[in-house]
C-alpha cells in the first residue's frame, strides 16, 4: 500500500526545462459524505457557500496551518473551489485525499467523475484503458490530451488510425500523433497517478517508433459498460483508493512543536514515498541552525515542509531537530509531553499499525520513551496511554497544549 492522505501545494505555474513541459499536480480531493461548503474555517450554517454531495471532486487551493478539533478529531480546514470556480471551506475530515489518483468508483455518476478529469488530468499524462473497445484492449496505456464535448481524447501507445479531427485538437499538436488518437468516454480510463508528464513533443518521437502501424488491435467483441456506484462499505476519506484499503483512515503529518519562530538544526531529506526533495545545494546547510519563518503544507511526496532564515530551500519537518527539545525527526518532542493521538498513515508501504491501536485513537497521553525511526524512517516513541505496548509515529501525534 502507499499513502493516500496527501495534501500536495497548488503550483499554478508551468515551467519549461530543456523543452520538457512540466506541470505541477493538482491536488484535487473528493467529498466522502453529503457536507456544506462554508464562507470560512467554521461550522456556520448561516455562512455557507453551497452543498456538497459525497462525491464531488474540488480542487484544493490552500489549507490552515493548525489544526482545529472537530467532532473529537484534529483536522485541518481546506479551502477549495469546484469547477464553476465556486470557493469555500471544507474540513478534512469530510474529505477523500490520495497522492495517486481516484479511481472511477469514487465517484456516484459520470458527471462527478468526467470534472475530476477536467481538474486532475494533465496534458501528458498517463492513464489506462480500464475496458477493452474495437480499438483499445483492456490495460491498455495512454496519455491524456484533452477533453472534448464529454470525450476524453487520449494518445494511446497503440497505433489506431482513428483519424481524428484535426479540429478538436489544442493549438500545435504534433501531426506524428495523429494514428494514435482515439477519443473515449469518460468510464473508459483512469488516471495512473503518476507525478510526471510527458510532453506531446516527446511522444511525437517516440510513439511512432515504439509502436508502428503493424501493431494496431481490433477487438470487436465490446465490453459492456460498467455501473457508475459508490460500494456500501466504502468511506473515501482517507485510505488508498488503489488498494481497496475501505476500512482504514490515515492520520494526517503533524508540525509537533515546530512553528514559526521555532529555531531548528536542518538535516538531510530521507528518500522516501518515491522521491527525495532534495539538490545538492542544499547539503552545506546540513546541520546548521536556523530559524522557521513559513510553514509551508505539504511537498510533492506528501510530507510537511517548512521555510526557514538563511536559505530559500523548503526542509521536511520529519528531518528537522527543535534546538533544546527532543531527538533529530522527534517533531520536537521530548519525554513528557502531552500529545493526542492519531492514525498512523502508509509511509513506504508500512503504517506500522495494529487493529488494537484503533481504540486509543483522539486519546490524549504522555510520551514515555523516545526510541527513533521505525523501518519507514519514521520516529517513533511509547505513551503512558497503553503502558507502552504500542510504538506511536512522532508525526502523527498533536500536541495536547
Amino acid at each position: 500500500m502507499r499513502p493516500n492522505r496527501a495534501i500536495f501545494l497548488l503550483v499554478l505555474s508551468v515551467f519549461v526545462i530543456s523543452g520538457l513541459s512540466a506541470q505541477a499536480k493538482p491536488n484535487v480531493v473528493v467529498v466522502n459524505s453529503d457536507s456544506y461548503l462554508y464562507q470560512t474555517a467554521a461550522v456556520n450554517p448561516s455562512r455557507q457557500n453551497g452543498k456538497l454531495v459525497a462525491g464531488d471532486p474540488l480542487l484544493v487551493t490552500a489549507s490552515q496551518d493548525k489544526r482545529t478539533v472537530l467532532d473529537g478529531m484534529p483536522t485541518l480546514w481546506y479551502e477549495v473551489k469546484n469547477l464553476a470556480g465556486t470557493k469555500g471551506w471544507v474540513p478534512g475530515s469530510q474529505l477523500g485525499f490520495t497522492t495517486g489518483a481516484f479511481p472511477r468508483a469514487a465517484f456516484q455518476n459520470e458527471e462527478q467523475y468526467l470534472a475530476y478529469l477536467r481538474m486532475a488530468a494533465r496534458s501528458g499524462e498517463k492513464l489506462v484503458a480500464m475496458r477493452s473497445d474495437e480499438r483499445l484492449q483492456k490495460g491498455d496505456t495512454g496519455y491524456f490530451v484533452s477533453i472534448v464535448d464529454g470525450l476524453v481524447v487520449v494518445a494511446w501507445e497503440r497505433y489506431i488510425d482513428y483519424g481524428p479531427d484535426e479540429g478538436i485538437l489544442p493549438r500545435g499538436f504534433p501531426k506524428a500523433l495523429l494514428p494514435y488518437i482515439l477519443l473515449v468516454e469518460p468510464s473508459v480510463v483512469e488516471l495512473t497517478g503518476e507525478q510526471s508528464v510527458t510532453s506531446l513533443a516527446n511522444l511525437a518521437k517516440t510513439l511512432p517508433g515504439r509502436f508502428p502501424e503493424t501493431e494496431r488491435f481490433h477487438d470487436y467483441e465490446i465490453d459492456e459498460p460498467f455501473p457508475w456506484y459508490i460500494p456500501e462499505e466504502a468511506n473515501y476519506g482517507g485510505y488508498d483508493y488503489g488498494y481497496n484499503d475501505y476500512d482504514y483512515y490515515e492520520g494526517e503529518e503533524s508540525y509537533g512543536m515546530i512553528d514559526v519562530g521555532s529555531t531548528v538544526i536542518l538535516g538531510a531529506h530521507d528518500e522516501v514515498n518515491g522521491g527525495r526533495n532534495w539538490t545538492a545545494e542544499m547539503d552545506k546547510f546540513v546541520g546548521k541552525e536556523a530559524q522557521v519563518v513559513s510553514l509551508e503544507g505539504v511537498d510533492s511526496n506528501d510530507f510537511l515542509v517548512v521555510k526557514v532564515s538563511g536559505n530559500s530551500y523548503v526542509w521536511r519537518v520529519r528531518n528537522l531537530a527543535l534546538k533544546g527539545r527532543g531527538e533529530p525527526g522527534s517533531y520536537g518532542y521530548k519525554v513528557g509531553d502531552r500529545v493526542i493521538i492519531d492514525s498512523h498513515r502508509y509511509i513506504n508501504g508500512d503504517n506500522n499499525w495494529a487493529e488494537e491501536m484503533w481504540d486509543y485513537v483522539g486519546s490524549g497521553a504522555t510520551i514515555t520513551e523516545l526510541l527513533g525511526p521505525d523501518d519507514s524512517g519514521s520516529y517513533i516513541v511509547t505513551l503512558d496511554v497503553d503502558d507502552g505496548a504500542w510504538v506511536w509515529r512522532a508525526e502523527n501525534l498533536y500536541p495536547d497544549y
